[in-house]
């Protein structure tokens, strides 16, 4: 039975669809009869299904149209073992209802994109090389926005990415590219995340480290970043570093904003009881491992133990002569490495060590871990240069992209601060923070510029609806009352009245 041959990373639904148009087939229901034996396939574009009946029927392997055709191996990682083998049954069956149910999809916070999305040059290339484009899996992911072969932001196509019709195949079409299209040109954020995208595609065979061994490695992450508080996540830490390397838009734009710091966030450096999209994980990697390969994270993920340190069993170590001063050294070569007691404690190798110790040699280590303990609660020493510049950066950003909306309240100095995590600790502090103190005096918005604000706005909703208003009815729209009203927006007022 004809079937075309499968491009590089290259989504299956797309070769079922150039497989009708080679055909020259119009009906969809039978080409799902000829390929699949069942007119009822529907047309999944990430998790299909019956892909054991096609590959009886066009002798492809099912595996390898599983693992490299479809997006299965965005879903495998991040889920329990047992699912995911569940998850690939229903792929290959027929009668197994479900895939996007067991992968978690049609439930998370991060869905899909609207539209199947291509990249312009790749499609040129594609014709070039073998006459004709296809849909690649890698431009097919919500919040990946960027080509990670040239670059370039991806396209919306006119062919949903959830069927408009339950069983209708749609290739893709060199006509999508209209003779004026701009290649638009990605941030750095934007192609580091289609990186790492593309290396999760590339994992083959890898088992899921589940999701005891992701809680010990976030909470590895967590200790990493200075985001630990004794057993606790200070997620408000992780959540400054997130906004430092990408925008709010973006993370408006893909559902990952919310209350400061956002629930998602909390939950992943907690205890992992449902899995989380690739997107929710790459953001994380991208923003506390920066540069690091995909598979380096994958394999240290699946190094940690199956259940956390805090759930294994205490072990103490048999008490032989001379194994005080093993111990001592161990001890202190673990506070120094780690930065605290707590810490070291709590460590994978810190646990047994600690118990031998205070069950032998209990007043020495009491004795050490009292002159190291760390000093929390305080601020003496937060690097208020470095937190003052993170924190301005915020500001800026916050003031660019706020300039141009004219409805918004008083941009106030409070207001300012109210965008920012933990602002209060920041107004409690301005006198360490020069950046944003100037920031705040330079851009915080006055009363006599709020109100010509308001004033503008109204003029320029008075274009729009082709209404002309009288300064009094401007005023009475503003709420400018008599007597409050600041010089400047009387000099304002002054001026359009001058204009008539």
């Amino acid at each position: 039975m004809y079937f075309p041959r499968l491009y590089p990373d290259e989504l299956l639904y797309s070769a079922i669809a150039r497989c009708r148009v080679h055909l020259g087939m119009e009906s969809h229901k039978g080409l799902l009869a000829i390929l699949f034996g069942d007119t009822r396939v529907a047309a999944v574009t990430d998790l299909p299904s019956h892909l054991q009946s096609l590959a009886d029927n066009t002798g492809l392997d099912a595996k390898v149209l599983v693992e490299n055709y479809t997006l299965f191996p965005l879903y495998v990682p991040f889920i329990p073992q047992e699912r995911s083998v569940r998850l690939y049954q229903a792929m290959l069956a027929h009668d197994r209802p479900g895939a996007i149910g067991l992968a978690g999809s049609s439930t998370a916070l991060v869905k899909w994109p609207k539209w199947l999305r291509y990249c312009p040059l790749c499609f040129e290339d594609m014709v070039d090389k073998y006459g004709e484009p296809y849909w690649r899996r890698g431009w097919q992911v919500q919040g990946v926005d960027v080509c990670p072969v040239h670059g370039c932001q991806l396209v919306d196509s006119p062919i949903p990415f959830r069927r408009a019709h339950r069983h209708e195949f749609h290739a893709a079409s060199p006509l999508f590219i209209s003779n004026g299209f701009g290649v638009i040109p990605a941030d750095r954020w934007g192609k580091g995340i289609a990186v790492s995208l593309a290396g999760l595609l590339d994992l083959h065979g890898k088992d899921s480290p589940g999701f005891g061994r992701w809680t010990g490695f976030y909470r590895q992450l967590a200790m990493e970043c200075g985001a630990m508080k004794g057993k606790q996540v200070r997620a408000d830490v992780i959540w400054e570093q997130v906004q430092a390397s990408c925008s709010r838009e973006w993370l408006t734009a893909n559902g990952l904003w919310g209350v400061e710091p956002p629930s998602w966030l909390l939950a992943m450096f907690r205890k992992h009881r449902k899995a989380f999209s690739c997107l929710q994980h790459l953001v994380v990697w991208s923003c506390l491992r920066p540069g690091q390969d995909v598979v380096d994270i994958m394999g240290e993920a699946n190094s940690y133990p199956a259940i956390t340190p805090d759930c294994q069993p205490v072990r103490l170590l048999p008490a032989e002569p001379g194994d005080i001063q093993i111990y001592r050294s161990r001890w202190t070569a673990l506070i120094k490495s780690h930065g605290g007691a707590k810490v070291a404690r709590e460590s994978q190798h810190g646990l047994p060590i600690y118990a031998w110790l205070y069950r032998h040699d209990r007043s020495w280590l009491l004795a050490t871990n009292r002159g190291r303990r760390c000093r929390l609660g305080n601020h003496s020493h937060t690097d208020w240069c470095k937190r003052d510049r993170t924190l301005v950066r915020l500001l800026v950003r916050v003031g660019e992209s706020t300039a141009d909306d004219l409805g918004l309240p008083r941009r106030s100095r409070n207001w300012f601060l109210r965008q920012l995590p933990h602002g209060s600790s920041v107004e409690h502090h301005l006198a360490q923070l020069p950046l944003c103190r100037a920031f705040l005096d330079r851009y915080a918005e006055s009363v006599g510029e709020y109100q010509v604000r308001r004033l503008t706005k109204a003029m320029l909703d008075d274009v729009v609806t082709g209404r002309h208003s009288r300064l009094w009815q401007l005023e009475r729209r503003c709420g400018l009352q008599k007597g409050k009203v600041t010089r400047l927006a009387a000099m304002f007022i002054a001026s359009i009245g001058a204009l008539g």
